[in-house]
């Protein structure tokens, strides 16, 4: 198999690979609140499975080979024959988001909320973006460790915050 990505200024990640001696083309085009995946010119409209943050495993048959089009966040890459072509790592089908990464979420939104307002909110918005996006690891590492310290050093910022204004209004 033969690749060469390319990535485009217009939100577009291309790969053209290598089947059998026949050139296929796979794209993403990203838009407005839209994904588009395009193999060989066939345009397949794909959701998220998760409403969080952009989280697609999708399986691409050609021929006879399988190819898994996976994207986290913003990061996206091509595994064919079980590797990623981009960063060579072994594939590892995405699960679903585990259940205490939606606590933490919850945690982070809501005490953020009542501790400093709209900008503790959007404090434990990046917060629980980072969380779910840390909790989706392909390579089954516990990322547990990892969220509890996103967890805390938000909920942190937000009482510093709540501390902060209230010493400034008293």
């Amino acid at each position: 198999m033969r690749l060469r990505r390319v990535l485009l200024a217009m939100a577009i990640s291309k790969w053209d690979v290598s089947v059998n001696g026949k050139n296929h083309t796979i794209e993403i085009k990203r838009g407005f609140g839209a994904l588009k995946v395009v193999v060989d010119g066939q345009v397949e409209k794909v959701r998220s499975q998760n409403f969080w943050i952009m989280l697609l495993d999708r399986e691409i048959r050609i021929e006879d080979k399988v190819l898994n089009l996976v994207m986290i966040g913003s990061k996206v890459d091509l595994a064919v024959d079980g590797v990623y072509l981009g960063s060579g790592e072994k594939y590892v089908p995405v699960g679903k988001t585990p259940a205490w990464a939606w606590v933490m979420t919850a945690l982070m939104l809501i005490l953020g909320y009542f501790f400093s307002g709209i900008i503790g909110l959007l404090i434990g918005l990046l917060g629980s973006t980072l969380c779910i996006s840390r909790s989706l690891r392909a390579d089954g590492k516990n990322t547990l460790p990892i969220c509890i310290g996103i967890t805390i050093g938000c909920i942190a910022v937000q009482a510093a915050i709540m501390f902060l204004v209230v010493a400034l209004v008293y």
